[in-house]
């Protein structure tokens, strides 16, 4: 209800808000730090690879050794160069994505209202505001109807806090300020803001906490760990050579070359470089898909749901709500009269969706809404009562000294206030389930008209007693076009669905029926029998019932939280403020995000921007595949660092030369880096990804049996590769070396061959399609010929190009050390695929 002149709310002029942006800044609480791109380049610079390179170029020059020593410091540049470019990548996918769920605000400029990113606000924009919504900076109230926010988020006090208009000459009072960080509860609002970013009360509290940084998935933290453990075995076994080749006699600067190669093939800093880049490019991917991931954890947490908790409306249906029967259940009440109790049960300017339906559906049968709102002047009206389900107001006729009050709600809950004879009320329950057995979600409408203003005092008790039943309304909501084939597709994946809902029992069994969610006639849970049960008991029902109804918000938490407690990983979907807590509570909150409140999307993991559930299963799809393409990457690292730190290590330790210089470690990483990350990065899924059960977050990363495939593929080519160094060593040195070589990449190829194809034979594998995978391999192989064939690069690896024979024998130990696993694997169609077997 405006409570403010019309022409007052024309609101700033879009050059004016661009000018006042410019001069005070955007409207961020906390700004990024000083020196953050310095610090972040910084980092980047002190990659364990980069400064063992520099050691090692140092030592070149130290001993005189010029030319070496000037190749290995500008290897730097291709070594931290790729790093760069793929951290830029992963940055960029990020910022897009976080440009995507950015808040947005409601403001009128220019006269009329339109949507704005929140950072955008300045002091003096008119700010809408209605329930679900965050706000976005401190304004003070010009208008508002049955306003109440939440300012626990400032204060520590849970309580509602009601707003009411200011006439801006007393702005100060406490009722008629909003908050930036508080959420708005229950109705609607405008606000003229008075202070954004650091000036508002939130920015003053946010500026004594220092930025915190930005906490790894579990994932990641997992991977950090291997990469530590890497590092510190490397040193350990570096120092022990270095001292083994001390005692030897080799020279101080021999030997710490030994060591610093060793050291350098050891650290495993591309398994972190691999997974940040899969996830947060696997994100992006999700947006341009219409999935928006607010927290990097999602991305990694898709493929291992075992359960999703489904808000019926918006999620299953189109929450397009049409009015498709009104039934008059007294018998002096007629049609005419319902419709018009019904209209005067709304708001006199109807934002609320369902309102406006109900407002529409009475003006086409005959009820002149005008007129109704011309005889009726409102005096109090009564929030929204979660626990009875319904909601009044209070009119005074303009002609007289009549008033009436009429409530819409929920049937159980406007009952309680009815004045009803038990066959009266057998019938109305009875209608009531006629209509939720169709599918309908149902509204009653009840009231009592008094001649006698003094009969409604404003105090909610005594004037809703006494009501009468005037009738129900019944809606229906479409099914979603596709929802039945997605709910069957994740029932085929192993994954548990189950349908929580704020409607009737009926109405909800109905939608189970015609989407196909799979559960028992009987098996229906309402909110009060969950509200009653013991944590026992409540944790049975929450993982062998499949339908819950009439629930609030606490047992809708109460349920996920019951579901992750018993081992289950679960994503809940949810639009509505009351859906935030469990939102929060599950391991991916789902955000339906056209209908969404911002209070619901802030809570939320994932917002699909279509609200579509099919969406949803989509993105489980992607989830799955991101994480194989991850396996995929890992069991090729395993076998390269495995390969690569045998053919470093064992030399040494068998008294031979030196196979690997760091100058052929620089060629191998600058091989190992772009592969994993981009020839495994985005493939395509497997036909039956949906047809696996869930992933299991408590195995390994990479099941023992997939890793030692791998590991024992490194080992073999290493093997081979000394094997082939230490036969041709009466040719030379270089000779050796540059067979061992050919060996080893050759190997490594094929190795990327044999990832992709899994369990599979190689000869009943796919071949990858994409360009991206055939250039890399092109460009290694380009590489081998290059350094083998050109007599001043092979001077500088000090390697010396191998005969037609040496590069068939280099060749056929490769392809038998990589080859050896197809024959002992085949691959079962339709079974668990090998990342979810031990």
């Amino acid at each position: 209800m405006t409570l403010v002149p019309s022409q007052s709310l024309q609101g700033l002029t879009t050059a004016e808000a661009r000018r006042r942006l410019a001069t005070i800044g955007p409207n961020i609480a906390v700004k990024p730090r000083r020196g953050q791109r310095l610090i972040e380049f910084a980092s980047m610079l002190a990659d364990p690879m980069a400064i063992m390179l520099a050691a090692a170029g140092a030592t070149y020059l130290a001993v005189g050794e010029r030319l070496e020593g000037v190749v290995l410091l500008g290897a730097l540049i291709p070594v931290l160069g790729i790093d760069v470019l793929l951290e830029a990548r992963s940055r960029r996918a990020l910022k897009k994505l976080a440009a995507g769920v950015g808040a947005n605000a409601r403001v009128i400029r220019d006269g009329h209202e339109q949507e704005i990113p929140a950072e955008d606000l300045v002091p003096d924009d008119l700010l809408v505001i209605s329930e679900g919504d965050f706000v976005h900076a401190d304004a003070t109230v010009l208008s508002a109807s049955n306003l109440a926010t939440d300012e626990s988020q400032l204060t520590g006090e849970s309580e509602p806090r009601n707003k009411h208009a200011s006439d801006e000459i007393n702005s100060s009072a406490e009722g008629s300020r909003v908050y930036a960080g508080s959420r708005v509860l229950a109705g609607h609002g405008v606000a003229r803001v008075t202070a954004t970013g650091a000036s508002s009360q939130y920015g003053k509290i946010a500026a004594l906490v220092a930025e915190a940084e930005s906490e790894r998935t579990p994932l990641q933290r997992r991977v950090v760990t291997i990469v530590r453990w890497t590092a510190t075995a490397g040193i350990a076994l570096s120092v022990a050579v270095f001292a083994l080749q001390l005692f030897r006699g080799a020279s101080l600067s021999n030997a710490f070359l030994y060591a610093i190669t060793l050291a350098m093939a050891s650290v495993g800093e591309e398994f972190l470089l691999v997974l940040t880049l899969f996830l947060s490019v696997g994100a992006f991917r999700l947006a341009r898909k219409g999935v928006l991931a607010r927290r990097i954890s999602a991305v990694e947490t898709l493929g291992s749901t075992t359960v999703i908790c489904l808000d019926k409306t918006g999620t299953l249906t189109a929450g397009s709500y049409e009015l498709a029967e009104h039934l008059p259940l007294a018998s002096d009440v007629s049609e005419n009269d319902l419709l018009v109790a019904a209209v005067l049960a709304c708001e006199p300017e109807a934002r609320d969706a369902m309102e406006a339906v109900i407002v529409r559906h009475c003006a086409e049968h005959q009820v002149d809404v005008a007129k109704v709102h011309g005889d009726w002047h409102l005096m109090f009206d009564y929030d929204f009562d979660p626990r009875g389900k319904h909601m009044s107001h209070v009119w005074k006729g303009t002609d007289g000294n009549r008033a009436t009050i009429v409530a819409k709600g929920a049937l159980e809950g406007v009952l309680e206030h009815c004045a009803i004879d038990t066959a009266a009320r057998a019938r109305a329950i009875a209608a009531n389930a006629d209509f939720a057995a169709r599918g309908m979600r149902v509204l009653a409408v009840a009231g009592r008209a008094s001649n006698n203003l003094s009969d409604f005092v404003g105090t909610r008790s005594h004037d809703e007693r006494d009501l009468k039943l005037y009738g129900l309304l019944g809606f229906h909501d479409p099914v979603r076009p596709g929802v039945a084939a997605a709910i069957a597709e994740c029932q085929r994946a192993g994954i548990t669905l189950k349908l929580i809902t704020g409607d009737h029992a009926l109405t909800a069994h109905a939608i189970a029926d015609a989407t196909g969610l799979a559960h028992e006639n009987d098996g229906i849970v309402t909110g009060a029998e969950l509200e009653s049960a013991d944590s026992e008991r409540l944790s049975e029902l929450a993982r062998t019932k499949s339908i819950f109804a009439r629930t609030g918000p606490a047992q809708k938490y109460a349920i996920v939280d019951a579901l992750i407690k018993s081992g289950e990983i679960v994503a809940m979907t949810g639009d509505g403020i009351n859906d935030a807590p469990a939102l929060r509570r599950a391991n991916i909150g789902v955000s339906m995000g056209h209908r969404a409140t911002e209070v619901a999307r802030a809570a939320a993991a994932l917002i699909l921007l279509e609200d579509d559930f099919a969406a949803l299963v989509a993105t489980i799809r992607e989830g799955r595949v991101i994480f194989g393409n991850i396996q995929q990457a890992f069991r090729y690292l395993i076998g390269f660092k495995v390969m690569l730190v045998a053919m470093a290590f064992a030399p040494p330790l068998l008294d031979l030369p030196i196979l690997l210089t760091p100058l052929n470690v620089v060629w191998l990483e600058l091989i190992v880096h772009p592969v994993s990350a981009l020839v495994f990065e985005g493939r395509d899924s497997d036909d039956d990804v949906m047809a696996r059960p869930p992933l299991d977050p408590k195995r390994s990363i990479i099941p023992l049996r997939a890793a030692s495939r791998s590991a024992i593929s490194g080992a073999l080519l290493a093997l081979g590769a000394l094997a082939i160094y230490f036969v041709y060593l009466p040719n030379g040195q270089p000779y050796a070396r540059g067979v061992a070589m050919a060996t080893a990449v050759i190997g490594s190829l094929l190795l990327i061959f044999a990832e992709l194809g899994g369990d599979r034979r190689w000869w009943n594998s796919r071949l990858p399609r994409d360009v991206r995978t055939w250039s890399i391999v092109a460009l290694v192989a380009a590489t081998l010929i290059l350094f083998t064939s050109v007599p001043a690069l092979a001077r500088l690896l000090a390697i010396a190009a191998p005969s037609w024979r040496a590069w068939i024998v280099a060749t056929i130990v490769a392809a038998t050390a990589v080859g050896w696993r197809s024959f002992g694997s085949r691959h079962r169609r339709g079974k668990i695929d090998e990342h979810s077997r031990r």
